[in-house]
This record gives structure tokens, sequence and C-alpha cells, in this order.
């Protein structure tokens, strides 16, 4: 989850570090108590705000309400700025950039660190230190207060931060080290360790998140075992699908695009989620209406997910979903999975007869997958009238 700039800077203030006087608007109407000079930001998800209008310094207090308004209702990189954030000027001495987030490379997280902060930092000399988390508080930058070094990184370790970056952070003229800027990632697999947190469900820049996408979400926030519906997204198609993590999901959804297919939906499960995390996930692919097919794709071979494991959840959650919708789900459902406990599952999924059910091996690639759901799902949308035989 990335955090909205007003957000992150909430973290700040609560792990004991200077932020600026500010004050958060929805509205033009609203009346601001924060004394000018001030700056007006536009809060969004993506950065370079500045550099389309999304910042603005207001020197004369009666100007500040016509900024607000003017900014409230722009779209700033595909989104639609629905807060600003007012927040008082502050004069500096120096401004410098610091940001923690893990490194692939190192296999560790690393503290990134310039003496010359600011926009345009990618063009500028940045300090690079690997951290270890169990004596994170060694080999750290010299020329920043040790203190603070030591708030930030036990706000990035207590939060579960993926990223933590504060450009510019700044030191006053009278001493002081504050924050005038703030870009978090939370890491969402953790959220389940946080149950206090109030942020919202947030959507990717330019898209607003579905009932069904925040739902799907939820389901990992709620049980950190496996994924089941952290990645999920509505689509306009008529075929259900299900897929497993990584690469296979992706070429999957190319695979059936690619045989004439129109998916309903973009979601994964992986990592070897329970059962029950696999029925509710399950249920909000299906509770979308005018489905005509239902795909459950994954790799040939799954190292750690158990098969039986997750298509019991499958059964389970298509006939909570019949009851629920007080239907008959009697469209085709094409399985095509792999890994341990594969020929239990397939030997239980043999034996299901409320469902229209079809089982393929290892033999059939992703792309004959595809084809095969691609016509059983067209089959059933012209018995059903949806579509005109060719």
């Amino acid at each position: 989850m990335i955090l909205y700039e007003f957000e992150g800077k909430q973290l700040l203030f609560h792990a004991g570090i200077n932020i600026p006087n500010q004050q958060i608007l929805e509205t033009s109407d609203e009346e601001v108590i924060v004394r000018s000079p001030v700056v007006v930001k536009a809060q969004v998800l993506s950065g370079k705000r500045a550099a389309v209008g999304g910042i603005a310094i207001v020197e004369d207090s009666e100007k500040i309400q016509s900024e607000i308004a003017d900014m409230l209702g722009q779209t700033i990189n595909q989104e639609k700025v629905e807060r600003v954030l007012v927040e008082e000027k502050i004069a500096y001495q120096k401004a410098y950039y610091l940001s923690i987030s893990y490194d692939g490379e190192e296999r560790a997280p690393v503290l990134s660190f310039s003496k010359e902060g600011g926009t345009g930092i990618e063009e500028r000399r940045v300090e690079k230190f690997v951290i270890n988390p169990m004596s994170p508080y060694d080999n750290l930058p010299s020329g920043i207060e040790g203190e603070l070094l030591e708030k930030v990184l036990n706000l990035f370790f207590a939060e579960d931060c993926l990223l933590l970056e504060i450009n510019p952070l700044v030191k006053t003229n009278d001493g002081r080290w504050v924050a005038l800027d703030a870009k978090i990632k939370l890491d969402d697999m953790a959220l389940s360790r946080h149950p206090d947190r109030t942020f919202p469900p947030r959507s990717v820049p330019g898209h607003t998140s579905t009932t069904t996408e925040i739902e799907a979400k939820k389901i990992d926030q709620e049980d950190y075992r496996g994924t089941a519906g952290s990645a999920y997204f509505d689509l306009d198609g008529d075929i259900a699908v299900l897929s497993s993590g990584g690469g296979v999901s992706l070429t999957a959804m190319d695979a059936l695009i690619a045989a004439g297919g129109k998916p309903a939906n973009f979601t994964e499960y992986s990592g070897n989620p329970p059962k029950e995390k696999v029925v509710k996930l399950t249920k909000i692919v299906l509770s979308k209406p005018n489905i005509h097919g239902l795909w459950v794709i994954g790799t040939v071979v799954a190292n750690f997910t158990d098969i039986y494991e997750t298509l019991s959840g499958l059964i389970e959650g298509l006939r909570e979903a019949e009851k629920e919708l007080d239907t008959k789900f009697k469209f085709p459902v094409v399985i095509r999975r792999g890994g341990p406990r594969d020929d239990e599952a397939y030997q239980m999924l043999k034996e299901v007869k409320d469902f229209d059910i079809y089982l393929l091996g290892p033999e059939t690639s992703i792309s004959q997958a595809a084809k095969v759901m691609q016509q059983k799902a067209k089959e059933y949308a012209i018995s059903q009238g949806d579509l005109e035989d060719e």
C-alpha cells in the first residue's frame, strides 16, 4: 500500500520526527488555519507533482483559498485530486535526501542518503549503506543526527515498510530536522500485524477500486497464510479466472485473450493458501453476472501449493456461491493444475457431479488450455442465447 503524503507524515510525526504544521482539506470553502506563507500540495500517489502544477507556494493569505479551489478536482498523472495538504512554508539552511528500501541484489534493507536533497535527486550523488537488521545502527552516514536516523529506522521496521523516503529532509535555521515530504509504501502482506491501522483502501492511479476488488484484497489482510486476492482487478469479460501466482497468471491472461476469450477478472492465488481463503476468493470471482465459464489455471508442478487443499476450496466456494446467489452454475469449469497431492485432487474432482468440470493434464499447455476454455465458454453462451452461433 502506497500512502498519501499526509498519511506518511502522520507516521513520521508519531515516530517523533518533525513535520511542518499542516492541514488536510477536501473542499475549498474550509477555513485554513495554517498561517501564511504556505505550501499547497495535491495529494496523489504518483510523484513529479511540482512539474504539473501539483505544488504551489502561496505568500499572500488572501490567495490561499483560490489556489486550493484551482487544485481540487484537477487530474494529475491520471489521478483526480480529492484532497490538498496545506502546510507552513519552512525556512531551512540545508536539504538532504534520505530513504530506506529493500534491495534485491543485497537481499537486505538499504539506506540511501544524499547531502543534496530536493527535486532532481535522480541526477545527484547518493550514498548507499546496507543495513544489518541485527545491528541496524552500524555503518550509517555521517552528517545527520544519530537520534533522527534511529527514529527513521525504527519506524521502517516497526511499520513493515517496503519504502520510506523523505525528500527533502531539511535542517532549519534554528537547528531542527524537519521532513518536508514523505513517500511511504507499506507491505500489504503484513497488514494483519497492524489491526489498528485506519488507512482506507486505495486504487491504482487512474483507477477507482470496485467493491469486489476491495473485498478480494481483504482476504490476505485478514489471513497471512499464502496469497489469495491481493492482486485482483475486475475486467469486462465473461470468463472468470483463478490462476496461480507469478508469471503464469500473466501468461494465462495473454493466452486466453489470444484464443478469443474475454477474462472477467485478473487474480491469483499462490504460496499455499488454506482452503478457506480459496473459498472466499472463488465466491468473489463468481459474484459477477453473466459468467460463461470458470478457468482454473496454474503451473504443471507447483512446489509448495497443496493442490488438493486449494481445489477442495474451489468446489466449496462454488457450492457456497450457488447458495448465496440462489442460482445454479451450469457453465463449464476448466481446470489445469499440478503439484503436491494433485492425483488426490483430480480423483476428488472426478467424483463431483454438480458442476460441468473439464480436467486437463500436464501434457496440455497453457495456450491449449486457453483454447479449450474459450471454446467451452462460447458453446455455453450460445446454449443460453447470449451469443449467436456463427
